[in-house]
C-alpha cells in the first residue's frame, strides 16, 4: 500500500491541504478586515479634527458700519488725563532800524555798470620789460627739468673712447697715518660713475686688502678729473672699475 494512500482521519483539515483548499477565503476575509480598520482610522481621524477645530473656531461677526465696534482696551491702569498745550507768551519783535532811504543826485551816485556774465574774462596783464599789455597771451607752460636715468653698473655699453684719468689717481692719495706708521701696502679695487663732464659722480668700493685703505681710495678717486666715454662723439656716463696701488715711498 502506497504511503500517499495512507489518510488519517480530518487529518486533511490542517496542514497544506487546508491552506490551498481555503487560501482564497482568507485572502477575501484578511482584505475586508483590512479596508474596514482603514476605514474607522480614517473615520477617527476625520471626526477627531473637526472636533479640535470645532473648539478654536472663531465666531464670524459681520460688521456693517465702525460705529459697532468696541473702544479698544486702554494700554494703562488709570489713563492720564490729556494736559492741555499752552501757547507761549507773545514776545516782543524788534522792528528792524533800516532808516528812511533818501534820494541822491545822479552827478553824486556813482555811475556803476555790470559785467557781462556771458563774456570771458580778459586775461591778467604780463609784465616784460615793457609796457603792460592786457590782451597779451600769457604762457603758462613750465618746463620740468629732465632726469637722466643713472646707468647700472652692470650694464655693458660699447664706446669708441673710454674715460682716462687726467691726472694719476696714486697722485691724489693720502696715505692713512696708521697704515704709514704699520708700514702697510695694498690694492683698492673700486667702481665709479663718471659724468660726462669727467668728474665723478659716485665712487663704491669693490675689494680692499686692508680696510684702512678704503677711505682714501675712495677720497682719491672723488677728487680725480677724467676725460668723458664717448660714443660716435657724444659723451656718455659710465661706470668703470680701478685698482689704486697704496705702496710707502722708499728714500
Amino acid at each position: 500500500m502506497a504511503l500517499s494512500n495512507l489518510v488519517v482521519e480530518k487529518l486533511e483539515q490542517y496542514g497544506g491541504i487546508d491552506l490551498k483548499r481555503n487560501a482564497q477565503k482568507y485572502f477575501s476575509n484578511a482584505m475586508g478586515i483590512s479596508i474596514a480598520m482603514h476605514l474607522l482610522l480614517i473615520f477617527l481621524y476625520v471626526g477627531w479634527s473637526w472636533f479640535t477645530n470645532d473648539e478654536k473656531r472663531v465666531p464670524h461677526i459681520r460688521i456693517h458700519s465702525i460705529a459697532e465696534l468696541a473702544p479698544p482696551p486702554s494700554t494703562q491702569d488709570k489713563p492720564e488725563e490729556a494736559q492741555p498745550v499752552t501757547p507761549p507768551p507773545p514776545s516782543d519783535v524788534v522792528k528792524p532800524n533800516l532808516g528812511i532811504p533818501v534820494p541822491v543826485p545822479d552827478a553824486i551816485a556813482p555811475q556803476l555798470t555790470l559785467p557781462n556774465m556771458n563774456e570771458p574774462p580778459p586775461p591778467a596783464a604780463v609784465q616784460n620789460n615793457g609796457p603792460v599789455s592786457s590782451n597779451a597771451p600769457v604762457d603758462l607752460h613750465i618746463e620740468t627739468p629732465v632726469t637722466e636715468a643713472e646707468p647700472s653698473p652692470d650694464e655693458f655699453v660699447d664706446v669708441s673712447e673710454e674715460p682716462a684719468p687726467i691726472v694719476a689717481i696714486e697722485k691724489l692719495i693720502v696715505y692713512p697715518e696708521v697704515a704709514k706708521r704699520s708700514g702697510l701696502e695694498g690694492k683698492v679695487s673700486v667702481q665709479a660713475l663718471i659724468a660726462k663732464d669727467g668728474h665723478v659722480e659716485k665712487c663704491e668700493v669693490l675689494k680692499a686688502d686692508y680696510d684702512v685703505f678704503k677711505d682714501a681710495a675712495v677720497k682719491a678717486m672723488m677728487s680725480a678729473k677724467f676725460t668723458p666715454a664717448r660714443q660716435n662723439g657724444t659723451p656718455l656716463r659710465i661706470w668703470i672699475t680701478r685698482t689704486i696701488t697704496f705702496k710707502l715711498v722708499t728714500r
